[in-house]
């Protein structure tokens, strides 16, 4: 279980390696569809995360006939999200704090989300921005 947890996080990382490179230019509605739904799902997942009006704008500005492609490739992404960070397998000698794996996964599925989408993001900047708590 710890394994595929670890294997889902990494593959998260890796989803968008040729949108990373471009810099965001020129993105695919899968593409757009796919930051979107990292940036959704990192706002309920990522300490300190939420996301900024741009993600609004991104949904918004899209023609009725791109829609559906949009919304699917985000709920794709999300769903990954949900089922690669569920952790609900918990170490007994910790309990109730999260197995080590799963924080780990996290960490870095995180660390990367906000270099890609987050104020200074590699692949679509601004998506993303830092929410002090209250």
């Amino acid at each position: 279980m710890r394994r595929d947890m670890m294997f889902l996080a990494i593959t998260l990382m890796m989803i968008f390696p040729a949108a990373a490179q471009s810099g965001g230019s020129n993105l695919s509605i899968d593409d757009l569809g796919a930051r979107h739904g990292q940036a959704l799902a990192a706002a309920r997942i990522c300490p300190g995360a939420r996301t900024t009006g741009k993600v609004a704008e991104l949904a918004a500005s899209l023609p009725a006939g791109q829609q559906p492609a949009f919304e699917a490739a985000s709920s794709r992404i999300l769903a990954a999200w949900d089922k690669a960070f569920a952790c609900k397998d918990v170490d007994p000698a910790q309990y109730p704090r999260e197995v080590n794996s799963c924080r780990k996964a996290k960490i870095l599925t995180c660390s990367s989300t906000w270099a890609e989408i987050g104020p200074e993001g590699s692949a679509l900047p601004g998506l993303l921005e830092f929410a002090p708590a209250d």
